[in-house]
């Protein structure tokens, strides 16, 4: 068996589209992957997170972006292309639970995923308000910050509430400017290096502190990469809509890869990673500056602060659309309220787009900047329950579907990817950032699991009244 047959790639495109009444037959393998590599916001992750990788793996730290990468997120995302072919849906995590898990299983777990999109929407928003004042001084303060947060808020759901051809036109913008700045200063370090690095102690475990120290760099580097997984969304308006995406999955994962690996290669031949280190991001662009000022001209030193922008504005615009897509095919499958799959004139879901956009606006007034490592934990632990939750599923229909030796063996990794996703979970309530934030995430995590839960019953009783049975082993779609 090849391993595109194995993996379950529709090579021939058998797929054409799939019953929705979103925009069918829209985005392509490019459209749909610059959208989803948005939602990863390259230069905020970069400047954010790039210093404390290098705190942790000095000069090493590409191999722990290396290692990241192949283990566990590449087999994550075989997963993903293998279950996106047995369930295309653009619930996503709630279809693969639900088709292959349970249906209950699948109506908290959708949630938990819908609760993460919805949650990167205000944190982004907080972001970008921070940097547009560090920009523009004149904007500074906590009130400003709260209405700038509103107004891009708001900006992005007209944007999105035109279409998905729009909000993919808008994400591949930003992302040009936001790729530009973070690869080229890297291509700057490496072709014109101010200082000396080996090849060997970048990628050599010793260079990366030791095995410890590589593990630790490695769950960081997870972090880094996450968020592939949001062209999943987009499967029902894409073209060819199975093979476009999963393409995507595999595009975008790689694509986060290189830019980060050049960064973290090129940065420290700029910038001894000693001083890099130090730095602690605080709206002025952090490495991404440091860099930049070693290269380019003072008149250009806004630009690290505006590639920030940029990257937050593409991660809002696609948080809220892959939430807002997940919440209206858990809709469809009368697993939330029906109004959740109302569509405008642009075939965009437009309630669901409201309620998020309101539930992020909320957020942005009542968990400013100070609030950030509150994002920080639901994001954390929702996204872990989500990946979680398509590894189990992956595993489950190997045992339904391959012979024991086959499914066992294809679930090795799948299985030790498990271990160390449950290991981020569990450092993110245990072993915080900060003591007065212990076991947050995990608090977190259970009033998402609950209100789950509460759709369950919701869902159970509105049955129980319209007497239609649950919608979910064979994800049928009906249209309005």
């Amino acid at each position: 068996m090849r391993f595109s047959d194995f993996i379950g790639y529709d090579k021939h495109g058998e797929i054409k589209e799939l019953p929705t009444t979103l925009q069918k037959d829209k985005l392509g393998t490019t459209g749909v992957s610059l959208a989803a590599l948005g939602f990863n916001a390259p230069a905020w992750v970069a400047a954010s997170s790039m210093s404390l990788l290098y705190a942790i793996n000095g000069t090493g730290s590409p191999l722990a972006i290396l290692v990241a990468y192949i283990f566990p997120m590449l087999v994550l995302a075989l997963s993903l292309v293998y279950l996106t072919r047995k369930a295309p849906s653009a619930g996503g995590i709630f279809a693969f639970a639900t088709k292959f898990l349970h249906p209950k299983i699948g109506t908290v777990l959708g949630w938990a995923y819908v609760v993460m999109c919805a949650t990167v929407t205000p944190m982004t928003a907080v972001i970008g308000a921070e940097y547009i004042q560090a920009l523009v001084p004149a904007l500074q303060g906590v009130l400003q910050a709260k209405i700038i947060g509103t107004i891009l808020v708001i900006v992005f759901l007209g944007v999105c509430l035109r279409g998905i051809e729009m909000t993919a036109r808008a994400a591949g913008t930003f992302l040009v400017f936001e790729v530009a700045v973070v690869v080229g200063l890297g291509i700057l370090g490496i072709s014109r290096p101010h200082v000396n690095v080996s090849f060997h102690d970048l990628y050599s475990v010793t260079g990366a502190g030791g095995w410890a120290a590589l593990a630790s760099g490695v769950l960081f580097g997870l972090w880094m990469l996450a968020n592939f997984d949001s062209a999943i969304n987009l499967i029902e308006e894409a073209k060819v809509p199975v093979r476009t995406v999963q393409r995507s999955l595999i595009i975008v994962l790689t694509s986060a890869f290189v830019i980060y690996s050049v960064a973290a290669i090129g940065w420290q031949m700029a910038v001894p990673v000693e001083r890099l280190a130090k730095i602690v991001e605080n709206g002025n662009g952090g490495p991404i500056a440091a860099v930049a000022q070693t290269y380019l001209p003072n008149w250009l030193s806004w630009i690290a602060v505006f590639v920030v922008i940029t990257s937050s504005c593409a991660g809002l615009q696609i948080s809220l659309t892959s939430g807002s897509r997940a919440a209206y095919r858990m809709s469809r499958d009368r697993h939330l309220p029906p109004v959740l799959h109302r569509t405008n004139k642009h075939k965009a879901p437009w309630v669901a787009m409201m309620l998020v956009s309101a539930y992020a606006i909320v957020l942005v007034w009542l968990k400013p900047l100070a609030e950030l490592q509150w994002y920080y934990d639901v994001v954390t632990i929702t996204l872990v329950l989500s990946y979680l939750t398509a590894l189990t599923a992956f595993i489950v229909v190997q045992f339904r579907e391959r012979r024991l030796g086959t499914a066992f063996t294809s679930s090795i990794l799948p299985a030790l990817s498990i271990i160390v996703l449950a290991d981020i979970g569990y450092t993110a309530g245990a072993n915080p950032s900060s003591p007065s934030d212990l076991y947050n995430a995990w608090y977190m995590g259970a009033l998402v699991i609950v209100t789950g839960l509460m759709w369950v019953w919701y869902g159970s009783r509105k049955r129980k009244i319209d007497k239609v049975p649950v919608e979910a082993p064979e994800l049928e779609f009906q249209e309005d």
